[in-house]
C-alpha cells in the first residue's frame, strides 16, 4: 500500500536582519535570523507511516534585542535547550532574545502537516509477491521495488511565448521541486545483487551499500521515481533503509541551474526558429504568388512569342524573301537591262540619228532645195530658152555634158533619194514601237512605284505588330523587378521576394547552427563534471552515481537527437538558400555580385537585350526601308527608290513626247523624200534621154526644146519637193534632238532607277536576312518561353511544396520546440515559485529565511522489530540531513 513519506526540501535562504520592526517596540540592534526545519518520520517495512516529528532551529547572529514569532507545530512542543516555557500566539512561538554574537534556539514537536512524498514498497520472492515478514528466514531470489512519488503535483496553467508573436497557455503538471536519495545496506547473506538504478559499494563489513538518487520534478526528472534491486538470499531478512529529500529551486540550485537555462535557451531558440520560419513561409507564399504571376506572364508571353514567330516565319520572312528575290532576281536585272539598253543602244542610235539629221541630212536637203530653187530651176528655164534660142550652138556642148556629167549625177541623185525614202520609211515604221515600249515601261514603273508605296506602308506597321511583344516583355521585366524593397501598398517583385527568402533562409540556417551550439552548451551543462548536472554526481553516494549518470546520459542522448535534427534543419535551410541563390542568378545575374556569373546573363538581362533588339529592329529597319523607298513627291536628287522611279517616268514621258514629234517629222520627211525620189528618177530618165538623144540634138531642137520645157517643169516640181524635204528634215532634226534629250533623261533616270533598285535590293536582302534572324530568334524565344512556361509551374508547385512540406513543417517544428521548451521552462519557473512559497513545512518568521529537510527511516524486518542497525542509520540520516541543511544555509548566507 502507498504511504506518505517525509523527504528533504530547501527554500532560498537569504539572511534576515531583524531590527526594531521585527518585534516589540524596545527591539534594537541588528540581528540576523535563519530558520531551519528538519522533519523526521519513521515507516515500517511496508512504507506505512508510524510517527513524525519536526525539529526547529533558529540561528541568530549579531548584536541587539529581537522579538521573533516563528510558525511551529504546537503539538508536543518542547524546548531542547532547557526547561523554559514558551509563549505561543496563533500557532507562532513568540520569543524575545538578546544576541551578542551567535545564539541558537531549538525545539521539537509532533509533525502534523502533509508530507510531500509518498513511498510504496513491494517485495517479490521467487516471483511471488510477499509481505515483508514473509521474507524473514526464507531463501530464494528476492526483488525489492521502491516507488517514491512527489505528492505536491497539481495541474496549473502555464504561459509561454508561442513564437508567432503572442503567448500560448498550456495545462501542465507542476510540483514543489524535490531531490533526494535512498540508502540501504544489504547484509552479507545477500549475494548476486543486481540493480540498474543504484550506485553500489561495500560497507566494510561484508555487506553491500546501495544508493538511489531521485530528481522528483519535471521536466528534468519525473514526479515519480521507481527503482530497486534483486539478490539471492539465505536466512532472509528485510534490510532497513533511509531516505532524505529537500525542496530546491531549479532556477538557482547549482546542479539544475544550467539545465533550466538550457530550457530557457531552447524556448528562445524555438521562438526564433518559429518566427524565422513564419517569415520564410510568408515569403515563400509571396514567392508562390509571384511565380504564379510569372507563370501567367510567361503563358501570355509564350502566346505573343508564338504569334511573333508565326508572323515572322510564315509571313514577314517569306514576304521579305519574295521582296528580295523580286528585287534582286527581276526588278534589279530588268532595271539594269533597261539602263544598259537606253545607255548602250537606244541613246547612241538616237544620238547618231540626231547627228545625221541635224549635221548632214537636214543641211544637205536645205542645200539641195536651195540649188533646185535658186539654180537648177532657173537654169532649166534658161536651158529651155537657150535650147530654143541657142540650141544649135550649144548642142554639141550639151551632148558632151549630158553624157559625161549630167547623166551619171542624175543617176546618183535618184539612188540617194530612193535610199533616203526607204530609210525614212523604216524609221517611221519603228518609231511607234518605241513609243509603245516606252508606254509599257511607264506602266511598269507605275507598278513599281505602287509596290514601293505598299512596301513602305506595310513595313511601317512592324512597330505596331511588335508592340504587344514589347509590352509583354515590359510586364515580365516589371514582374521580375529588382531586390529593392517595395513601396508601401505595392506588390513585392519576384527578385525582392526571392532575395528576401534567400536571406531569411540563410539567417535561419545561421540561427539553426547557433541553436546547435546552444544545445551543445546545454549538453555540456548536463554532462560537465564541474559546472553541469554531472557535478552533483560527486555529492551522491557511490552506489547512486551510476543510476544518476545513466539518467544524465538519457538527457544527453535526447539533446544529441535534438542537435542532429537542428543540424539537419540548418543544412536543409542552407541548401534551400543556395538553391534560391541559383534561382535569383537565373532571374538576374547582376543581383548577387561574386555569386552570379556575369558570363551567364539572367532572364532579366535577356529580356532587356530582346527588348533592345526589337526596338532596334522596329526603328532602324523601318526607318531604313522607308527612307530608301521614299515618298510620292521625291525626285532623283532625293536618292530614293520612288524618286528614281519618278525621274525615270519623267524621262519616259519626255521620250514619248519627242517620239510623237519624231513620228510626225519622219512622216513629213518621208513625203518629201518620196517626191525627191520621183523627181530625181524623172531627172535621171530625162538626162538619160537627153544623153541618148544629144546626138540627134541638132536634128531635133524642137524636141529638145520640148524636153527642156519638161525638164524645167520637172525641176520646178523637184524644187518644190526639195523645199518640203528640207522642211521635213528640219522637223525631223528638231524631233531627233528632243528624242535625244528624252533618251538622255531616260538613260539618267534608268541609271538612278537601277541604283535605287540596287539599294532596295541590297536593303531587301538585309531586311530578309534580319527578318530571318528575327524569325530564328522568335523561334528560340518561343521555344525558351515554352520551356519557361512549362517549367514555371514547377516553381509555383515547388514554392507551394516548400511551404507545405518545408517551412510550414519548420514553423510547426519551431512552434513545437517553443512549446516543448517553453512549457518546460514555465514548469521549472512555476516549481521555483512553489519552492519559494511552499518549500517549508511551517514557514520562517516574517522577514527571515529558512529551509526544511525531510528524513525518513524505513524499518527492516528480521523477526525482532527495529534493529540497532536501523536505528543507527536513522540517526546518521538525521545528522546528514542537518548537515546538508546547514551547508546550504551557510552557502546562501555567505
Amino acid at each position: 500500500m502507498r504511504r506518505i513519506l517525509p523527504v528533504v526540501a530547501v527554500t532560498a535562504t537569504l539572511p534576515l536582519v531583524l531590527g526594531s520592526s521585527a518585534g516589540a517596540a524596545d527591539d534594537s540592534g541588528d540581528v540576523t535570523v535563519v530558520n531551519t526545519e528538519t522533519v523526521q518520520a519513521k515507516l515500517d517495512a511496508t512504507g506505512a507511516l508510524q510517527e513524525a516529528r519536526v525539529y526547529e532551529q533558529l540561528a541568530l547572529s549579531g548584536r541587539g534585542t529581537a522579538t521573533i514569532a516563528n510558525p511551529v507545530s504546537t503539538s508536543g512542543l518542547r524546548n531542547l535547550d532547557g526547561f523554559g516555557a514558551f509563549r505561543v500566539e496563533d500557532g507562532r512561538l513568540v520569543t524575545q532574545v538578546e544576541v551578542d554574537g551567535e545564539r541558537r534556539l531549538r525545539t521539537v514537536s509532533d509533525f502534523d502537516g502533509d508530507l510531500p512524498l509518498g513511498v510504496d514498497i513491494r517485495y517479490t520472492l521467487d516471483g511471488t509477491t510477499v509481505a515483508p515478514g514473509d521474507v524473514v528466514g526464507r531463501s530464494g531470489l528476492l526483488e525489492v521495488r521502491y516507488t517514491v512519488t512527489n505528492l505536491t503535483s497539481r495541474e496549473d496553467e502555464v504561459t509561454f511565448d508561442d513564437g508567432r508573436g503572442g503567448t500560448a497557455t498550456a495545462t501542465a503538471t507542476t510540483v514543489v521541486p524535490m531531490i533526494g536519495q535512498l540508502v540501504t545496506t544489504l547484509p552479507p547473506s545477500f549475494t548476486d545483487v543486481q540493480t540498474a538504478e543504484a550506485g553500489v559499494a561495500g560497507d566494510g563489513r561484508g555487506g553491500t551499500r546501495l544508493t538511489f538518487q531521485m530528481t522528483l520534478f519535471p521536466p528534468i526528472g519525473s514526479p515519480t521515481a521507481e527503482f530497486g534491486y534483486s539478490a539471492r538470499i539465505s536466512r532472509g531478512v528485510v534490510p532497513a533503509a533511509s531516505l532524505t529529500s529537500m525542496p530546491v529551486s531549479p532556477l538557482d540550485y547549482p546542479s539544475f541551474k544550467g539545465g533550466s537555462a538550457s530550457y530557457a535557451s531552447g524556448a528562445e531558440s524555438g521562438v526564433d526558429l518559429t518566427s524565422g520560419a513564419i517569415t520564410i513561409n510568408d515569403n515563400l507564399l509571396r514567392l508562390h504568388d509571384g511565380a504564379a504571376t510569372l507563370l501567367a506572364g510567361l503563358v501570355q508571353l509564350d502566346e505573343g512569342a508564338g504569334t511573333l514567330r508565326d508572323g515572322l516565319t510564315l509571313e514577314a520572312a517569306p514576304g521579305a524573301g519574295d521582296l528580295a528575290a523580286g528585287l534582286n532576281g527581276k526588278i534589279l536585272p530588268g532595271s539594269r537591262t533597261l539602263a544598259d539598253g537606253l545607255n548602250d543602244q537606244l541613246l547612241p542610235g538616237a544620238s547618231t540619228l540626231s547627228s545625221g539629221l541635224v549635221d548632214q541630212l537636214a543641211p544637205g536637203a536645205k542645200t539641195l532645195a536651195d540649188g533646185l530653187n535658186d539654180q537648177l530651176a532657173p537654169g532649166a528655164a534658161t536651158l529651155a530658152d537657150g535650147l530654143t534660142d541657142d540650141a544649135a550652138p550649144g548642142a554639141a556642148k550639151l551632148a558632151a555634158g549630158l553624157n559625161d556629167s549630167a547623166a551619171p549625177g542624175a543617176a546618183e541623185l535618184a539612188a540617194g533619194a530612193a535610199a533616203l525614202d526607204a530609210g525614212l520609211a523604216s524609221a517611221a515604221a519603228k518609231a511607234p514601237a518605241l513609243i509603245a515600249g516606252l508606254t509599257q515601261v511607264d506602266d511598269g514603273l507605275a507598278k513599281v512605284d505602287k509596290g514601293l508605296a505598299d512596301l513602305s506602308t506595310q513595313i511601317g506597321t512592324l512597330p505596331t505588330k511588335a508592340q504587344p511583344l514589347r509590352d509583354g516583355i515590359a510586364r515580365l521585366r516589371a514582374g521580375i523587378g529588382s531586390t529593392a524593397a517595395p513601396a508601401p501598398g505595392e506588390q513585392p517583385s519576384l527578385l525582392y521576394a526571392v532575395n528576401a527568402v534567400r536571406s531569411q533562409l540563410g539567417a535561419a540556417a545561421t540561427t539553426a547552427g547557433d541553436t546547435v551550439d546552444s544545445i551543445a552548451d546545454l549538453k555540456a551543462g548536463v554532462t560537465s563534471p564541474t559546472t553541469g548536472l554531472a557535478a552533483f554526481t560527486s555529492m551522491l553516494p557511490a552506489g547512486a552515481q551510476a543510476s544518476y549518470q545513466a539518467g544524465l546520459g538519457n538527457v544527453a542522448g535526447g539533446l544529441d537527437q535534438l542537435s542532429a535534427g537542428m543540424s539537419d534543419s540548418a543544412s536543409k535551410l542552407s541548401t534551400a538558400a543556395t538553391t534560391l541563390a541559383a534561382v535569383q542568378c537565373g532571374l538576374s545575374s547582376a543581383t548577387l555580385p561574386g555569386v552570379c556569373s556575369t558570363a551567364k546573363p539572367g532572364l532579366l538581362e535577356g529580356l532587356a537585350g530582346l527588348d533592345a533588339g526589337l526596338q532596334d529592329l522596329t526603328t532602324k529597319v523601318v526607318a531604313s526601308v522607308q527612307g530608301g523607298v521614299g515618298s510620292a513627291t521625291d525626285t532623283p536628287d532625293d536618292e530614293t527608290l520612288r524618286g528614281g522611279v519618278n525621274g525615270l517616268r519623267a524621262g519616259v514621258g519626255t521620250i514619248q513626247g519627242g517620239g510623237g514629234d519624231l513620228v510626225a517629222g519622219l512622216g513629213r520627211l518621208g513625203d518629201g523624200a518620196s517626191k525627191l525620189s520621183t523627181g530625181a528618177g524623172a531627172l535621171s530618165t530625162g538626162l538619160a534621154d537627153a544623153a541618148s538623144g544629144s546626138k540627134d540634138l541638132a536634128d531635133g531642137l524642137a524636141g529638145a526644146a520640148t524636153g527642156a520645157a519638161a525638164i524645167s517643169e520637172g525641176l520646178d516640181g523637184a524644187a518644190a519637193g526639195s523645199t518640203k524635204v528640207a522642211d521635213g528634215l528640219g522637223a525631223a532634226a528638231s524631233g531627233s534632238e528632243k528624242l535625244l534629250a528624252g533618251l538622255r533623261s531616260a538613260a539618267s533616270g534608268s541609271s538612278t532607277l537601277a541604283a535605287g533598285i540596287g539599294t532596295a535590293a541590297a536593303g531587301s536582302t538585309t531586311l530578309a536576312a534580319g527578318i530571318q534572324r528575327a524569325a530564328d530568334g522568335s523561334e528560340l524565344l518561343a521555344e525558351g518561353l515554352g520551356t519557361a512556361s512549362e517549367s514555371a509551374p514547377q516553381l509555383v508547385d515547388g514554392a507551394q511544396r516548400l511551404s507545405d512540406e518545408g517551412t510550414s513543417q519548420l514553423v510547426e517544428s519551431g512552434a513545437q520546440t517553443a512549446a516543448t521548451f517553453g512549457t518546460g521552462y514555465a514548469v521549472l519557473a512555476a516549481g521555483a515559485q512553489r519552492a519559494a512559497d511552499e518549500g517549508m513545512a511551517y514557514g520562517a518568521p516574517e522577514g527571515a529565511t529558512g529551509a526544511t529537510a525531510y528524513s525518513i527511516e524505513i524499518a527492516g524486518a528480521d523477526g525482532s522489530g527495529a534493529t540497532s542497525i536501523g536505528k543507527g542509520v536513522a540517526a546518521l540520516a538525521l545528522f546528514a540531513a542537518a548537515g546538508v541543511v546547514g551547508t546550504v544555509v551557510r552557502r546562501r548566507t555567505a
